[in-house]
């Protein structure tokens, strides 16, 4: 259950993982996360826990996480932001276009793996470059009885 992707950005590499058994602190203790590995530490946002910051040579700095809901989602304070955003026309903290591009990020890793080679991505366009077959896999063939209207 591991699984390592590297996108080529400019003027960036970014790679992203996906594995059940953490190889340092940083990685342990979350039942998701996400770590940013850099020059001088790595910086954990936890799920529900807040983030810890472990520099390379130093002690691991920390902040728990606010939450203002029992559930942990925030859910009172997204709607509100979501109805406020509807009402004065401006974009809510959580818009699903910044949702999107995030999720399609590990969902073209996981069409390059089931490829098995690398491919280029035309954000702009939504396709791939000069790949119909990579293109065949954006998207799942409809039940019978539903149609896509694009």
């Amino acid at each position: 259950d591991h699984e390592v992707v590297h996108y080529g950005f400019e003027p960036f590499t970014m790679t992203w993982e996906s594995r059940l058994f953490g190889g340092n602190g940083s990685e342990r203790g979350d039942i998701a996360a996400t770590n940013f590995y850099g020059t001088k530490g790595t910086f954990h946002l936890g799920y529900r826990g807040g983030w810890t910051f472990y520099p390379t040579n130093g002690t691991p700095i920390t902040e728990k996480a606010i939450l203002n809901q029992p559930d942990g989602q925030n859910i009172k304070e997204h709607w509100a932001d979501f109805l406020a955003a509807i009402d004065t026309g401006r974009r809510p903290v959580s818009d699903i276009e910044d949702a999107h591009h995030a999720t399609n990020c590990s969902l073209l890793g996981v069409i390059s793996l089931r490829l098995g080679r690398s491919l280029t991505w035309d954000g702009a366009k939504e396709r791939f470059v000069g790949d119909p077959a990579a293109d065949a896999l954006l998207r799942r063939e409809y039940r019978k009885g539903w149609v896509y209207p694009g």
